[in-house]
Protein backbone atom coordinates (compact mmCIF):
# COMPACT_ATOMS: atom_id res chain seq x y z
CA UNK A 1 0.00 0.00 0.00
CA UNK A 2 1.16 3.58 -0.69
CA UNK A 3 1.28 5.84 2.29
CA UNK A 4 1.02 9.73 0.88
CA UNK A 5 0.58 11.12 4.60
CA UNK A 6 3.10 13.78 5.81
CA UNK A 7 3.58 15.36 8.66
CA UNK A 8 3.69 19.14 8.21
CA UNK A 9 3.99 21.52 10.99
CA UNK A 10 3.86 19.08 13.96
CA UNK A 11 0.19 18.22 11.70
CA UNK A 12 -0.32 14.97 10.55
CA UNK A 13 -1.63 15.47 6.84
CA UNK A 14 -3.39 12.42 4.76
CA UNK A 15 -1.18 13.84 1.60
CA UNK A 16 0.91 16.41 1.05
CA UNK A 17 -1.60 19.28 -1.39
CA UNK A 18 -2.87 21.67 0.32
CA UNK A 19 -5.80 23.81 -1.30
CA UNK A 20 -4.31 27.59 -0.27
CA UNK A 21 -5.84 30.57 0.71
CA UNK A 22 -8.60 31.68 -1.71
CA UNK A 23 -12.30 31.72 -2.91
CA UNK A 24 -12.33 28.01 -2.35
CA UNK A 25 -11.77 27.88 1.58
CA UNK A 26 -14.07 30.91 2.34
CA UNK A 27 -17.30 28.89 3.63
CA UNK A 28 -17.77 25.97 5.06
CA UNK A 29 -19.69 24.24 2.38
CA UNK A 30 -16.50 24.96 -0.38
CA UNK A 31 -14.49 23.52 2.55
CA UNK A 32 -16.20 20.68 2.99
CA UNK A 33 -16.13 20.39 -1.38
CA UNK A 34 -12.46 20.67 -0.72
CA UNK A 35 -12.20 17.53 1.87
CA UNK A 36 -14.08 15.53 -0.49
CA UNK A 37 -12.25 16.55 -3.31
CA UNK A 38 -9.42 14.99 -1.29
CA UNK A 39 -7.61 17.80 -0.22
CA UNK A 40 -4.72 16.79 2.96
CA UNK A 41 -5.37 20.50 4.16
CA UNK A 42 -6.94 24.04 3.28
CA UNK A 43 -5.69 27.29 4.07
CA UNK A 44 -8.86 29.86 4.93
CA UNK A 45 -9.12 32.52 2.34
CA UNK A 46 -6.89 35.50 3.89
CA UNK A 47 -8.34 38.33 6.44
CA UNK A 48 -6.56 41.21 6.05
CA UNK A 49 -4.62 43.88 8.00
CA UNK A 50 -5.32 46.80 5.52
CA UNK A 51 -9.62 45.71 5.67
CA UNK A 52 -9.22 45.63 9.55
CA UNK A 53 -8.02 48.99 9.55
CA UNK A 54 -9.85 50.80 7.07
CA UNK A 55 -13.16 49.54 8.84
CA UNK A 56 -11.93 50.58 11.78
CA UNK A 57 -10.78 54.43 10.51
CA UNK A 58 -14.16 54.06 8.83
CA UNK A 59 -16.04 53.48 12.35
CA UNK A 60 -14.08 55.74 14.28
CA UNK A 61 -15.08 59.16 11.72
CA UNK A 62 -18.64 58.17 11.78
CA UNK A 63 -18.66 58.06 15.46
CA UNK A 64 -17.35 61.15 16.06
CA UNK A 65 -19.99 63.29 14.52
CA UNK A 66 -22.07 62.02 17.90
CA UNK A 67 -22.82 64.07 20.62
CA UNK A 68 -21.35 62.09 23.54
CA UNK A 69 -17.91 62.25 21.04
CA UNK A 70 -14.93 63.77 22.57
CA UNK A 71 -14.52 61.03 25.53
CA UNK A 72 -10.14 60.36 25.59
CA UNK A 73 -11.21 56.64 25.87
CA UNK A 74 -13.77 56.62 22.96
CA UNK A 75 -11.11 56.34 19.86
CA UNK A 76 -9.72 53.26 21.77
CA UNK A 77 -13.22 51.59 22.59
CA UNK A 78 -14.24 52.34 19.28
CA UNK A 79 -11.46 51.08 17.21
CA UNK A 80 -11.31 47.84 19.53
CA UNK A 81 -15.21 47.10 18.46
CA UNK A 82 -14.17 47.63 15.02
CA UNK A 83 -11.38 45.02 15.28
CA UNK A 84 -13.43 43.11 16.88
CA UNK A 85 -16.28 43.07 14.29
CA UNK A 86 -14.31 42.55 11.65
CA UNK A 87 -12.87 39.34 12.57
CA UNK A 88 -16.26 37.38 13.99
CA UNK A 89 -17.14 36.03 10.95
CA UNK A 90 -13.71 34.79 10.43
CA UNK A 91 -13.73 32.99 13.86
CA UNK A 92 -17.04 31.24 13.10
CA UNK A 93 -15.27 30.34 9.94
CA UNK A 94 -12.98 28.93 12.32
CA UNK A 95 -15.57 27.29 14.38
CA UNK A 96 -17.53 25.85 12.22
CA UNK A 97 -15.12 24.47 9.86
CA UNK A 98 -13.91 22.19 12.87
CA UNK A 99 -16.83 20.82 13.67
CA UNK A 100 -18.07 19.50 10.21
CA UNK A 101 -14.61 18.79 8.53
CA UNK A 102 -11.50 16.12 9.86
CA UNK A 103 -8.94 17.73 7.65
CA UNK A 104 -6.64 20.66 9.80
CA UNK A 105 -7.86 24.32 9.07
CA UNK A 106 -5.13 26.77 8.62
CA UNK A 107 -6.27 30.26 9.79
CA UNK A 108 -4.75 32.66 6.98
CA UNK A 109 -3.96 36.40 8.26
CA UNK A 110 -2.17 38.89 5.37
CA UNK A 111 -0.51 41.29 7.47
CA UNK A 112 2.28 44.72 6.69
CA UNK A 113 3.04 45.28 10.10
CA UNK A 114 3.55 43.88 13.80
CA UNK A 115 0.37 45.79 14.84
CA UNK A 116 -1.23 45.10 17.88
CA UNK A 117 -4.23 43.13 15.92
CA UNK A 118 -2.36 40.05 16.25
CA UNK A 119 -3.21 39.93 19.57
CA UNK A 120 -6.14 37.78 17.23
CA UNK A 121 -4.10 34.88 17.22
CA UNK A 122 -4.94 33.73 20.40
CA UNK A 123 -8.82 34.25 19.62
CA UNK A 124 -7.77 31.76 16.24
CA UNK A 125 -6.33 29.00 18.66
CA UNK A 126 -9.52 29.30 20.78
CA UNK A 127 -11.90 29.04 17.90
CA UNK A 128 -10.02 25.87 16.97
CA UNK A 129 -8.03 26.37 14.35
CA UNK A 130 -5.18 24.22 13.93
CA UNK A 131 -2.59 26.37 12.47
CA UNK A 132 -1.55 29.84 11.48
CA UNK A 133 -0.50 30.96 8.08
CA UNK A 134 0.87 35.01 8.19
CA UNK A 135 0.85 35.97 4.71
CA UNK A 136 3.70 38.41 5.08
CA UNK A 137 5.21 41.11 2.70
CA UNK A 138 6.51 44.32 3.49
CA UNK A 139 5.93 46.58 -0.09
CA UNK A 140 7.91 50.03 0.10
CA UNK A 141 8.28 52.63 -2.23
CA UNK A 142 10.47 54.62 0.31
CA UNK A 143 14.00 54.91 -0.98
CA UNK A 144 14.88 55.71 2.75
CA UNK A 145 13.34 52.58 4.11
CA UNK A 146 16.64 50.09 4.00
CA UNK A 147 16.26 46.12 3.24
CA UNK A 148 17.26 46.00 7.16
CA UNK A 149 14.63 48.03 8.27
CA UNK A 150 12.24 45.83 6.31
CA UNK A 151 13.33 42.76 7.12
CA UNK A 152 12.74 43.60 11.10
CA UNK A 153 9.21 43.74 10.28
CA UNK A 154 9.40 40.03 9.33
CA UNK A 155 11.06 38.89 12.79
CA UNK A 156 8.38 41.20 14.59
CA UNK A 157 5.78 40.00 13.15
CA UNK A 158 6.74 36.44 14.34
CA UNK A 159 7.29 38.02 17.63
CA UNK A 160 4.69 39.07 18.41
CA UNK A 161 2.19 36.04 17.25
CA UNK A 162 4.17 33.47 18.59
CA UNK A 163 3.69 35.38 22.09
CA UNK A 164 0.49 35.45 21.53
CA UNK A 165 -0.68 32.01 20.93
CA UNK A 166 0.55 28.50 20.56
CA UNK A 167 -0.28 27.64 17.23
CA UNK A 168 1.79 26.39 14.82
CA UNK A 169 2.75 29.33 12.63
CA UNK A 170 3.94 29.31 8.87
CA UNK A 171 5.06 32.65 7.41
CA UNK A 172 4.65 33.13 3.57
CA UNK A 173 7.03 35.25 1.96
CA UNK A 174 7.93 36.91 -1.47
CA UNK A 175 11.47 35.48 -2.63
CA UNK A 176 12.51 39.87 -2.87
CA UNK A 177 15.34 40.10 -0.26
CA UNK A 178 18.88 41.37 -1.11
CA UNK A 179 20.18 38.13 0.60
CA UNK A 180 17.27 35.31 0.31
CA UNK A 181 19.20 32.59 1.84
CA UNK A 182 20.45 34.68 4.71
CA UNK A 183 17.23 35.94 5.71
CA UNK A 184 14.85 32.51 5.07
CA UNK A 185 17.61 30.75 6.79
CA UNK A 186 17.27 33.20 9.65
CA UNK A 187 13.29 32.92 9.67
CA UNK A 188 13.23 29.53 9.65
CA UNK A 189 15.02 29.91 12.89
CA UNK A 190 12.71 32.46 14.14
CA UNK A 191 10.28 30.25 16.10
CA UNK A 192 8.31 29.88 13.11
CA UNK A 193 6.68 25.83 12.12
CA UNK A 194 6.88 26.54 8.62
CA UNK A 195 7.84 29.12 5.45
CA UNK A 196 5.64 28.98 2.70
CA UNK A 197 8.23 29.85 -0.42
CA UNK A 198 6.28 32.24 -2.13
CA UNK A 199 2.96 34.20 -1.93
CA UNK A 200 2.17 35.56 -5.17
CA UNK A 201 2.19 39.52 -5.35
CA UNK A 202 -0.65 41.94 -6.88
CA UNK A 203 0.81 42.78 -10.32
CA UNK A 204 -0.39 46.06 -12.16
CA UNK A 205 -0.39 46.45 -16.15
CA UNK A 206 -1.68 49.12 -18.11
CA UNK A 207 -4.98 49.51 -20.45
CA UNK A 208 -3.22 51.64 -23.34
CA UNK A 209 -6.62 52.58 -25.37
CA UNK A 210 -8.21 53.23 -21.60
CA UNK A 211 -5.26 54.98 -20.14
CA UNK A 212 -6.10 53.09 -17.29
CA UNK A 213 -4.41 50.87 -14.74
CA UNK A 214 -5.48 47.46 -14.19
CA UNK A 215 -4.92 44.41 -12.69
CA UNK A 216 -2.72 41.46 -14.54
CA UNK A 217 -3.29 38.05 -14.98
CA UNK A 218 -4.64 36.46 -11.33
CA UNK A 219 -3.70 32.76 -12.15
CA UNK A 220 -0.48 31.46 -12.21
CA UNK A 221 1.58 29.88 -14.88
CA UNK A 222 2.79 26.29 -14.65
CA UNK A 223 7.10 27.71 -14.46
CA UNK A 224 6.09 29.86 -11.50
CA UNK A 225 6.59 26.70 -9.22
CA UNK A 226 10.24 26.64 -10.45
CA UNK A 227 11.10 29.62 -8.22
CA UNK A 228 10.41 27.95 -5.35
CA UNK A 229 11.61 24.61 -6.42
CA UNK A 230 15.18 25.93 -6.37
CA UNK A 231 14.80 27.75 -3.13
CA UNK A 232 13.55 24.92 -1.42
CA UNK A 233 15.99 22.48 -2.55
CA UNK A 234 18.69 24.73 -1.38
CA UNK A 235 17.17 25.48 2.08
CA UNK A 236 15.83 22.27 2.62
CA UNK A 237 19.00 21.02 4.57
CA UNK A 238 19.63 24.27 6.56
CA UNK A 239 16.09 25.28 7.54
CA UNK A 240 15.15 25.13 11.11
CA UNK A 241 11.62 24.64 10.13
CA UNK A 242 8.88 22.93 7.57
CA UNK A 243 9.14 24.20 4.29
CA UNK A 244 6.06 24.51 1.65
CA UNK A 245 6.06 25.57 -1.92
CA UNK A 246 3.11 27.80 -3.33
CA UNK A 247 2.80 29.17 -6.54
CA UNK A 248 2.58 27.03 -10.22
CA UNK A 249 1.69 24.24 -8.65
CA UNK A 250 -0.61 22.90 -11.36
CA UNK A 251 -0.26 19.12 -11.53
CA UNK A 252 1.42 16.24 -9.86
CA UNK A 253 4.67 16.57 -11.07
CA UNK A 254 5.25 19.85 -9.75
CA UNK A 255 4.31 18.49 -6.10
CA UNK A 256 6.66 15.13 -6.97
CA UNK A 257 9.16 17.73 -7.89
CA UNK A 258 8.70 20.14 -4.63
CA UNK A 259 8.96 16.73 -2.38
CA UNK A 260 12.02 15.57 -4.07
CA UNK A 261 13.69 19.07 -2.97
CA UNK A 262 12.49 18.96 0.43
CA UNK A 263 9.12 20.06 0.76
CA UNK A 264 6.72 18.90 3.37
CA UNK A 265 3.54 19.97 2.02
CA UNK A 266 2.77 22.00 -1.37
CA UNK A 267 -0.33 24.57 -2.01
CA UNK A 268 -2.39 24.74 -5.14
CA UNK A 269 -5.13 27.08 -6.31
CA UNK A 270 -4.86 28.48 -9.81
CA UNK A 271 -4.96 24.96 -10.98
CA UNK A 272 -8.52 24.03 -9.37
CA UNK A 273 -10.06 27.18 -10.92
CA UNK A 274 -8.92 26.39 -13.91
CA UNK A 275 -9.83 22.66 -13.63
CA UNK A 276 -12.19 22.28 -10.68
CA UNK A 277 -11.81 20.74 -7.26
CA UNK A 278 -11.83 17.67 -9.11
CA UNK A 279 -8.75 18.12 -10.44
CA UNK A 280 -7.16 17.27 -6.63
CA UNK A 281 -8.44 13.31 -7.23
CA UNK A 282 -6.15 13.59 -10.65
CA UNK A 283 -3.07 14.99 -9.09
CA UNK A 284 -3.52 12.91 -6.17
CA UNK A 285 -3.72 9.77 -8.15
CA UNK A 286 -0.95 10.45 -9.97
CA UNK A 287 1.34 11.14 -6.84
CA UNK A 288 0.39 7.24 -6.24
CA UNK A 289 1.04 5.91 -9.45
CA UNK A 290 4.73 7.63 -9.36
CA UNK A 291 5.52 6.42 -6.30
CA UNK A 292 4.00 2.70 -6.94
CA UNK A 293 6.47 3.00 -10.51
CA UNK A 294 9.36 4.74 -8.45
CA UNK A 295 9.35 1.94 -5.69
CA UNK A 296 9.01 4.48 -3.06
CA UNK A 297 5.84 2.99 -0.36
CA UNK A 298 6.13 6.77 1.30
CA UNK A 299 6.44 9.89 0.69
CA UNK A 300 9.33 10.33 3.03
CA UNK A 301 11.33 7.61 1.83
CA UNK A 302 12.28 9.96 -1.25
CA UNK A 303 11.29 13.34 0.29
CA UNK A 304 14.63 15.96 -0.16
CA UNK A 305 16.58 13.34 -2.13
CA UNK A 306 16.94 15.44 -4.88
CA UNK A 307 17.84 18.32 -2.59
CA UNK A 308 21.26 20.85 -3.27
CA UNK A 309 23.04 18.72 -0.46
CA UNK A 310 22.41 15.76 -1.87
CA UNK A 311 23.26 16.75 -5.63
CA UNK A 312 26.14 15.78 -7.31
CA UNK A 313 25.87 18.75 -9.05
CA UNK A 314 25.34 21.39 -6.94
CA UNK A 315 26.66 24.68 -9.26
CA UNK A 316 23.63 23.74 -11.19
CA UNK A 317 21.20 25.30 -7.93
CA UNK A 318 22.99 28.49 -7.84
CA UNK A 319 23.95 28.89 -11.75
CA UNK A 320 21.62 32.13 -12.53
CA UNK A 321 22.27 33.20 -16.03
CA UNK A 322 22.28 30.57 -19.61
CA UNK A 323 25.75 30.25 -21.19
CA UNK A 324 25.87 30.97 -24.88
CA UNK A 325 26.82 27.05 -25.50
CA UNK A 326 24.19 25.73 -23.14
CA UNK A 327 21.61 27.23 -25.52
CA UNK A 328 22.97 26.90 -28.98
CA UNK A 329 23.05 31.31 -29.11
CA UNK A 330 26.00 32.12 -31.42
Amino acid sequence: MTDLSTRYMGLTLKNPIVVGSCGLTKSVDRIRQCEEAGAGAVVLKSIFEEQICHQVAELIQASSSGDAWGHPEAAEYIGQYGRDDAVSSFLRLVEESKKTTSIPIIASIHCVTAGTWLEFAKRLEGAGADALELNLHVHSTDPKLTGADKEKIYFDVVARVKQASRLPVALKVAPYFSSPANVLVRLSRSGVDSLTLFNRLYRLDFDIEKRQVVPAKFLSAKDEHLLALRWISILSPQAGCDLAAATGIHDSAAVIKQLLAGAKATQVVSALYQHGLGHLRTMLDELEAWMQRSGYATIEAFRGTMSQAKSGNAAAFERVQFMKYSVGIK
